[in-house]
């Protein structure tokens, strides 16, 4: 087994301050006197990349207490309750009510040394759930620092952006249903014209592009895109960037099938999906919203690339005969049919998806001519990419459901990478096989799923619960 699933995000230079995840701000509150429960100072080091913890706030009186949760600043992200060991006779028992009307999670940090959750909180946490306090007893350390990564997640997508251009014409139309997430998650969708990047493509002359391509070239492999459809490939990554860093945006996708590609056009940002996810923002094909919000929700949480791409079940051969001329079914001698029910395939405009090096087995990808679709013929234009999945690895698919309020978490692995070499319209796709998709498909959202390298299905469940998602798992 590879170490993909430990393969951290390629970033170039240095990456804009507002897409940074924030450390979370953890306020100890001690009550009473004693050897504390929870060694601050060990907490700090291990807390250390994602969170500051303040110096600690020992109770002297009910009063005080009522005071210090009333007054704790609002840049406080959770309350870190320690106290004498096994003695659960605390403030936060006698006084509970300040935490229900505060309403800051309440977090009951694992026993250190041992790694594991100190059970004498047991009671104090149902008690306090039932009255309305947000509690939290960690069962490890691991778990606690996913879950101080998902607070910072909260903390982070408010007042966020993301930018899609194009007509809304697909069923992610983000004026119908875009809303949903900005109540939800607080990001709001903003949605521009494919004029509003395009414009701009004069701005950038031959010079700077072609700088731009010897900076950063090193991780592309060249096959059959020409010059004139490269250059103009990086001139759609500049555009959409200048318009990101005005926005103050996480990431962008552009309706290409539904927009760019039905009026004859070929400069597809395929490329300009891998540069700026190296510059540190998110892309997503065909203007689809949630699926940006999905791969949000993984690489800034995760610090792990991810992709996305149309999810087909094979056992489905009549809708796949008809989008790709042919059912791309498995070879029956290595999988028998009556296990296609956890198998899919992954394909968008050619090729397996926009795959970032670091997800490849070689660490590159290739730059062809835009693949085409079986509607839409190949016909030499554009800059496709075309990367293959690594084999043999772990995998979680996420997707964000229209409600902005439920997120589907599935546990599969990938097969292989398929050539077809007689398809030019699809060259190649990824073969997945799922541990449920039967369940997955009965609450499926979209074709589009989101891919990360790994098993992080308990790292999104926890996400799920600080952002008030239902976690669906499959």
């Amino acid at each position: 087994m590879t170490t993909f699933s430990s393969t951290t995000r390629y970033l170039h230079g240095q990456t804009p301050a507002h897409l940074l995840r924030p450390k979370v701000r953890l306020q100890p509150i001690q009550s009473g006197e004693g050897t504390p429960s929870v060694d601050l100072a060990d907490l700090t080091e291990i807390v250390d990349d994602v969170a500051i913890v303040l110096p600690a706030i020992r109770i002297k009186s009910p009063e005080h207490w009522q005071q210090v949760v009333s007054q704790l600043d609002d840049d406080i992200d959770a309350i870190i309750p320690v106290s004498i060991p096994s003695y659960p006779t605390e403030i936060w028992n006698s006084h509970p009510q300040p935490l229900a009307e505060r309403g800051l999670p309440f977090i009951f940090w694992p026993l250190i040394k041992f790694d594991e959750p100190d059970f004498w909180r047991w009671s104090a946490r149902d008690m306090l759930q039932a009255i309305g306090v947000d509690v939290q007893l960690v069962k490890n350390n691991k778990e606690g620092l996913t879950l101080l990564r998902a607070l910072a997640m909260k903390r982070f997508l408010t007042n966020s952006k993301l930018v899609v251009f194009g007509t809304q014409n697909f069923p992610w139309n983000a004026h119908a249903a875009g809303h949903l997430i900005t109540e939800s998650l607080g990001t709001e969708i903003i949605v521009k014209p494919l004029s509003a990047y395009r414009d701009k493509y004069h701005h950038f002359n031959d010079e700077l592009v072609q700088k731009i391509w010897s900076e950063r070239g090193a991780r592309y492999d060249n096959k059959s895109c020409n010059d004139k459809e490269l250059q103009t490939a990086i001139r759609s990554y500049l555009s959409i960037k200048s318009i990101l860093e005005q926005e103050q945006a996480l990431g962008f996708g552009v309706n290409c099938f539904g927009d760019l590609i039905p009026a004859g056009s070929r400069d597809v940002p395929c490329l300009a999906q891998l540069l700026l996810r190296e510059d540190g923002y998110i892309a997503a094909c065909d203007g689809d919203y949630l699926a940006m919000m999905s791969m949000v929700l993984t690489s800034y949480f995760l610090d792990k690339p991810c992709m996305m791409s149309n999810m087909y079940p094979v056992q489905y051969i009549g809708a796949l005969s008809d989008h790709f001329g042919d059912p791309l079914s498995p070879e029956e001698s290595r999988f028998p049919r009556q296990q296609w029910t956890n198998i899919a395939r992954l394909a968008h405009c050619g090729f397996v998806g926009i795959v970032s090096p670091e997800m490849t087995p070689d660490n590159k990808n290739c730059l062809k001519d835009w693949g085409g679709t079986f509607e839409i013929p190949r016909d030499g234009r554009g800059c496709g990419c075309d990367g293959d999945l690594a084999a043999g690895e772990k995998i979680t698919v996420i997707e964000l459901k229209f409600d902005g309020e439920t997120l589907l978490i599935a546990d599969a692995e990938t097969i292989e990478t398929t050539r077809h070499n007689d398809m030019p319209h699809n060259e190649s796709t990824g073969l997945l096989k799922f541990r449920n998709l039967p369940d997955f498909i009965d609450n499926i959202s979209r074709e589009h799923t989101v891919i990360v390298y790994g098993n992080h299905v308990r790292d999104y469940e926890i996400l799920a619960s600080v952002l008030n998602l239902q976690a669906k798992v499959f």
